[in-house]
């Protein structure tokens, strides 16, 4: 089974960053190139809550993430498209590895500012079953009665939503809020629902090469 899961992540991979079919295949100068640093750390809140209440139950368990960024040779309208792939160290309560590989799509200097909004979609495997996305039955004092056991799944759907902002001294350098979030997805991944995943509240940089 764990041959299984290697072998649909990395075939996803190997789609992700190779040219498409229907648009233009063009050679794309180094400078697009770009490396991504950020460090995180666990909330218990659901992803909603985060990002539009600004809501976060923090728990003693971190992450170290390290990636690379690129741009598509394309836009629509104002939308800019983009793939990122990251290895991902957690530490603390937990302890192992995580790689996501996902398409941005990024509203880029908005009305000229030097700040930016993405959402990014892909999948994520973890080196094991992360411990603190399952949950067995009872009461929790951050969440109340869970009527139904958690088990989550090393291969989940991967999903992260950023605000950005350029430096002001120079414009190839991005300082970033990241929410970074592995999700089942209402228990496609992991079922019977209710959702397994993790949610992290992530800062960190991305620079041109």
């Amino acid at each position: 089974m764990k041959y299984k899961i290697y072998s649909v992540f990395i075939a996803y991979v190997c789609i992700l960053i190779s040219p498409s079919q229907g648009l233009r295949s063009v050679s794309l100068p180094k400078e697009n190139w770009s490396v991504v640093l950020y460090g995180g750390i666990f909330t218990t809140t659901d992803l909603i809550p985060i990002v539009f209440r600004q809501k976060t139950d923090y728990k003693e368990s971190y992450i170290g993430t390290i990636g690379v960024s690129r741009p598509f040779d394309y836009r629509i309208r104002w939308f800019d498209f983009l793939w990122e792939a990251n290895a991902t160290k957690h530490f603390g309560e937990m302890n192992h590895w995580e790689t996501n590989a996902f398409y941005i799509v990024k509203i880029d200097r908005i009305y000229d500012s030097p700040f930016s909004v993405s959402l990014g979609e892909g999948m994520s495997f973890a080196s094991e079953n992360p411990k603190l996305e399952n949950k067995a039955k009872g009461y929790y004092l951050e969440s109340g009665l869970q009527k139904d056991a958690i088990e989550s799944r090393a291969l989940l759907n991967y999903m992260m939503v950023e605000v950005s902002s350029y430096l002001p001294f120079e414009r190839k350098t991005e300082v970033f809020l990241r929410i970074h979030h592995r999700s089942g997805i209402f228990g496609l991944y992991c079922p019977p629902d209710p959702n397994c995943g993790s949610n992290f509240v992530s800062y960190g940089f991305r620079t041109s090469l």
